[in-house]
């Protein structure tokens, strides 16, 4: 080494303290500090003879193994700057930041790109883009005084140093990665490292249970990620600092981490590539948390916020506003078309503009979203964080994300959650429910979305320019009739929206069948009108609904069928499917799907006298009777199609041995979710196949979202006492139980109630049928967790097209975002010959 390099420096020293000591590792190998020295030292001198000129950056791709880190070091210690590439980032985004950074790739890389025109960029040591979260990435320009600082900070307050192993999770080319890697290594610490993009979680459980770390550094969604991952608590058992960074965390995500070890300190990092350290928040074991989001926490050294209103004037303590940064050891500035430096104020301070918004209370930051989201709703700026931490803390959200979009009306919020793992998917209506008790009405979104999995960037960040537009509501029309006007505030209370205009439709707003249900009493109370359910899903927007109501529009064939579509003509030539609900289940669940299946015409069939008085049917046999005789009514001639949810599937299956046996065609039946393990089992006249799922989606076979192995229709409703659900505990339950079954159908009971006494029928019904081989086309769609061996579908049906499984639970396979998915499923089984009839 010929020239003075303080990142060489620091590799000397380091070295020659702790030559034997382990300075990386990986699963597959180690390499001491002497040797390290060693190796990046030959790197140098080959880099040297490479013929590239002086301060040009060189592009390193760095997968997480020794040598890329090497690779790293070297150029670390060269004359030149470095620019650090994700293994995985794609081939295009990796060439054209290449191309903006005038770099050329390490000698030797086959597969880094250079650029055409290869630039020197001066006083610079590391070129790290931004991660492009919300906008094209932009190449920062990080300087040694920024390195060197950061190095110092770290080490004391993540407890990095001699003798220390420190476990990275999170990739060495990320700016929140590298900081911990050298800090690791120039303190004296072993660095081990581990990429679960890659290997998965399971292998980082394996890893940290073989490296007994004493820190883990990953980002909040990996976190959660391996929180969830059986043998957590062992792999965490010896951990004794847990740092995350990248985005906000939520404190019910570090009171888990609290479950799996309580003895754990956690670390909120907040900085970014312009500031690098911004804030530290450190939770000791016994430090109570805060109520929804992780603040910032304290200011970090050597750095001043300066919070200003939209004019740039400082604003008081505490109040709200725009941060900017001043410090000696921010970023250089950006590489741009040219070199752009920050502004530079006297004793070498410069200055930047965070783009992030929050205040300050003495050295204690607050972030409040990003000022691009910044947004006034009805004169009141709104703080987005605590938007996401009360969706956050709804038990089925596992992460959500909140925008300003720009509406036909002005600024709306749109909100966007992922759904927790293995747990049935709350309505729209449900999550409104719970904003509505927790925000004022300003803070609640407009908009709504469901999703599998937030979008993320290649570093892990929510990518916000990828969240999906929202569905758009109609032009406002505003109510004309009194009975439109009397109508609206209704809809507005019970789905926790605004404005609800004719031509809004109650469905899409998310209202859900239980809404429907309150609906329906509101509309008693005020009109002293009875409607059922069924009279509410043809005419489901405000304009069609107060129609209804003023022409007191007559209940369906005693509430068993119920149209789930809307009929435009008389001659609409759609093929008709009819809907078997499950035991204790409303026609109404069928909703979502029948909105996914526009090419078809839905009629929903579901249990007798579950909404109007009357004698339920107590076999299966029974309601695939009733069920015919509705079916011949509708269309008196086949060729017929069945999609049948849970116990839904074995009824159609009886109805349409009778309609066979009566000379009618059924061409094909979908079971959606139908469950042989348990009741059906019971009496089966065929050979099922022992329980187990071996089609790789739950291999465990086990039940974790509570799906009912009955073959009937859990519900989503607690066990609610007098409905018999559930064992009695004494002979005045088992009395209460009987009673309240002899009555079903006959007293009417609070929804959910009315619901779980019907699931409590069908499980019973279950019991009682004798399950015999359908010799007909079937084709099977069953949730994740559902317990059965796939092969019983080819026992019970020799003819079954096929068995797919579909994300979602036993009931969230019928609701966003999952039902999209069976809708797809369904549409391609039905969409055969039947529908060329």
């Amino acid at each position: 080494m010929r020239n003075a390099n303080p990142f060489h420096d620091l590799l000397v020293r380091v070295a020659a303290d702790h030559p034997d000591v382990v300075a990386l590792r990986t699963r597959t190998g180690t390499v001491s500090f002497e040797k390290l020295l060693r190796l990046v030292e030959e790197s140098v001198e080959l880099l040297g003879a490479g013929g590239i000129g002086q301060q040009v950056p060189i592009a390193v791709r760095l997968s997480g193994s020794i040598d890329g880190v090497i690779t790293l070091l070297a150029v670390l210690c060269s004359p030149h700057p470095v620019l650090p590439i994700d293994s995985a980032s794609p081939a295009d985004r990796t060439a054209r930041l290449i191309e903006t950074a005038g770099a050329v790739a390490y000698p030797g890389d086959a597969v880094l790109p250079s650029a055409t025109t290869p630039r020197a960029v001066p006083d610079t040591a590391v070129l790290m883009f931004t991660s492009g979260s919300t906008g094209n990435p932009k190449a920062v320009r990080q300087g040694v005084a920024q390195w060197l600082q950061q190095i110092r900070e770290l080490g004391p307050e993540l407890g990095i140093g001699p003798g220390r192993r420190v476990a990275l999770a999170m990739p060495a080319s990320f700016g929140g990665g590298l900081d911990i890697a050298l800090t690791a290594i120039s303190s004296g610490a072993s660095l081990h490292l581990s990429d679960p993009r890659t290997d998965g979680v399971g292998e980082l459980v394996a890893s940290l249970r073989e490296w007994h770390p004493n820190s883990l550094h990953l980002t909040p969604v990996l976190l959660r990620a391996l929180l969830a991952e059986p043998g957590a608590a062992d792999a965490l058992a010896g951990v004794e600092v847990v740092a995350t960074c990248g985005e906000a965390i939520g404190a019910a995500d570090v009171a888990r981490l609290r479950e799996h070890n309580g003895r754990i300190t956690f670390v909120n990092r907040s900085g970014s590539s312009e500031t690098g350290n911004l804030a530290f928040n450190t939770f000791g074991p016994d430090r109570p948390l805060p109520g929804g989001m992780i603040p910032a926490g304290r200011i970090a050294a050597g750095k001043t916020i300066v919070v200003v209103d939209d004019e740039g004037r400082p604003v008081p303590d505490g109040t709200i506003g725009a941060l900017v940064v001043r410090s000696v050891y921010l970023a250089q500035g950006y590489l741009a078309n040219g070199i752009v430096d920050f502004p530079a104020l006297p004793g070498g301070v410069r200055e930047h503009h965070l783009g992030d918004r929050g205040h300050v209370v003495g050295d204690q930051l607050h972030l409040a979203g990003r000022s691009d989201d910044a947004v006034k709703i009805r004169g009141y700026r709104v703080d987005v964080s605590e938007i996401v931490a009360a969706l956050e803390a709804i038990p089925e959200i596992a992460e959500a994300a909140v925008i300003a979009r720009s509406g036909a009306d002005g600024a709306e919020l749109a909100a966007y959650v992922a759904i927790t793992a293995g747990t049935r998917p709350p309505s729209i209506a449900e999550i409104r429910t719970a904003l509505a008790s927790t925000l004022p009405t300003w803070l609640q979104p407009t908009h709504v979305v469901l999703l599998h999995a937030l979008p993320r960037t290649e570093r892990g960040k929510v990518d916000r320019t990828r969240l999906p537009e929202p569905a758009g509501r109609p032009p406002y029309v505003a109510p004309r009739t009194a009975t439109e006007c009397l109508l609206a505030p209704i809809w507005e209370d019970l789905l926790h929206v605004g404005d609800v205009g004719c031509d809004d439709d109650f469905l899409s707003l998310g209202g859900d069948s239980l809404t429907v249900v309150e609906l329906i009493a509101c509309i008693k109370a005020t009109f002293a009108t009875t409607l059922t359910p069924s009279d509410l899903v043809a005419a489901s927007t405000l304009r069609t609904v107060a129609d209804v109501v003023d022409s007191h529009s007559v209940p369906s064939p005693g509430g068993d069928v119920v149209p789930l579509t809307h009929v435009a003509a008389a001659d609409d030539s759609r093929p008709l499917v009819f809907a078997f609900a499950g035991a204790g289940e409303s026609a109404l669940a069928f909703g979502p799907l029948a909105q996914c299946l526009s090419e078809f015409r839905i009629i929903g069939l579901q249990a007798h006298a579950l909404e109007n008085r009357g004698i339920p049917d107590w076999t299966i046999g029974a309601a695939a009777r009733r069920c015919v005789r509705h079916i011949l009514d509708i269309r008196p001639h086949g060729p017929y199609r069945f999609v049948g949810h849970s116990l839904g599937g074995v009824i159609a299956i009886e109805a349409s041995r009778i309609l066979a046996a009566q000379g009618y065609h059924v061409e094909h039946i979908v079971c959606l979710d139908t469950i042989f393990e348990g009741p059906l089992r019971t009496r089966a006249r065929i050979h099922l196949p022992a329980a187990g799922n071996p089609s790789g989606v739950n291999p465990s076979g086990a039940n974790p979202s509570g799906a009912n192995p009955s073959g009937a229709n859990p519900s989503a409703v607690n066990p609610t006492p007098g409905t018999g659900q559930g064992h009695a505990e004494n002979s005045v339950d088992l009395w209460r139980q009987r009673l309240a079954l002899l009555s079903a159908g006959w007293w009417r009971r609070p929804a959910k109630e009315q619901w779980s006494l019907f699931h409590e029928l069908g499980r019973r019904s279950a019991l009682l049928h004798r399950l015999r081989p359908w010799y007909g086309p079937v084709t099977a769609i069953l949730a994740e967790d559902n317990p059965d061996n796939p092969q019983c579908w080819y026992a019970f049906a020799p003819y079954c097209v096929g068995v797919h499984f579909v994300s979602g639970d036993h009931t969230g396979m019928l609701r966003p975002p999952h039902v999209t998915h069976t809708a797809k499923l369904v549409a391609d089984a039905l969409s055969g010959p039947a529908e060329r009839a």
